[in-house]
């Protein structure tokens, strides 16, 4: 008899393993907490924020790189503003700036490529990304300038409007999806925004080819594939207000149009979750403080009153434990553990 309660409980133990390794949300809890459980960097502006598998967290401070292991921390002054971060699978840090180009720092080693000595079209990097096959996705453009960069590990590639279905040269925003695919936003002329999923070279624009969105500055994609991304009507429309759309099926969805959460103009960020949960930053201008809204999958969920105040929220990140880091103009990073 004891024989067969061992081989049940190694069953059981099996189970959940494969449970865990297929679907990693069975570990996530359902609700949301609002609590903040840590706070570093306090009285810094935070520009962008990522982590790696082992925990460590990469923080771009204006010009300053900083590492964070437990409570050792390290500081760089990159000499330019850092302006996003990607970590590959062996911790390599990619580094995206306001100037200097794209910098790669390994074993405190920083390797620098830029429009002198890699054909760069221009040396203002704000999006960085690293797909499942080690490439990195950079962003290098202007108005009517340059696009996005790919590098290998041996040579650049550009793309633009003239040799891809870009439709616009700004790249505002760019996510490399847990599908393998790595996910473009456009920007450039109001009306002319759009999203583009690109898998094994192939391309698909997630919706009108000659435009889908008035623009876009952020959007976000969740481990199950659904995009959540904010329709910015802040350039040259007082009568519009900014809209939260989600892409699941194939076709775009107004999230909850009746309660869909204020949102300031500029400001707005968002991330999804492990849970698949909408995450998203806006800003209370009657009490002068900034505000995190969730979307559950039902309904929005809003942070307490006072939360973060005098302040805005830049940058927003997740972890694979589901810690959520709000990064803020004013005063460092808040962790709210999940």
């Amino acid at each position: 008899m004891r024989k067969n309660y061992s081989f049940v409980l190694l069953f059981i133990i099996l189970f959940i393993t494969t449970c865990r390794k297929d679907n990693d949300k069975f570990w996530y809890s359902s609700s949301v907490s609002f609590k903040i459980t840590r706070h570093l960097l306090e009285g810094r502006k935070i520009n962008c924020l990522a982590t790696s598998n082992d925990g460590t967290l990469f923080v771009g401070s204006e010009n300053d790189l900083y590492i964070i292991r437990g409570n050792n921390q390290e500081k760089f002054d990159l000499g330019s503003p850092v302006m996003d971060i990607a970590v590959d699978k062996s911790s390599v840090l990619w580094i995206g700036t306001g100037g200097k180009g794209l910098c790669r720092l390994e074993n405190r080693k920083f390797t620098w490529y830029n429009k002198e000595n890699s054909g760069f079209p221009r040396d203002y990097i704000a999006e960085v990304e690293i797909d499942k096959n080690g490439n990195i996705w950079f962003s290098s453009c202007a108005h009517m300038l340059g696009g996005i960069g790919i590098f290998n590990g041996n040579k650049f590639e550009f793309l633009t409007p003239e040799n891809s279905p870009l439709n616009q040269n700004v790249i505002s925003d760019m996510v490399a999806g847990e599908d393998g695919a790595v996910y473009i936003a456009t920007s450039g002329k109001v009306g002319k925004s759009n999203i583009y999923r690109i898998y094994n070279k192939e391309w698909d624009c997630l919706g009108n080819e000659n435009g889908t969105f008035y623009w876009i500055f952020s959007f976000t994609v969740s481990p199950a594939g659904i995009i959540y991304v904010v329709e910015d009507f802040s350039l040259s429309s007082a009568f519009e207000t900014n809209k939260v759309y989600s892409f699941e099926n194939g076709n775009w969805h107004l999230l909850n149009k009746n309660e869909n959460p204020p949102l300031i103009h500029f400001s707005t960020r968002v991330i999804a979750d492990k849970r698949n949960f909408c995450w998203l930053a806006s800003y209370d201008n009657k009490k002068h403080e900034a505000v995190i809204y969730v979307y559950n999958g039902k309904s929005w969920l809003k942070s307490p009153d006072n939360s973060f105040p005098d302040d805005i929220i830049t940058t927003i990140e997740t972890d694979d434990e589901n810690n959520i880091y709000i990064g803020t103009y004013k005063n460092g990073i808040f962790i709210l553990n999940q």
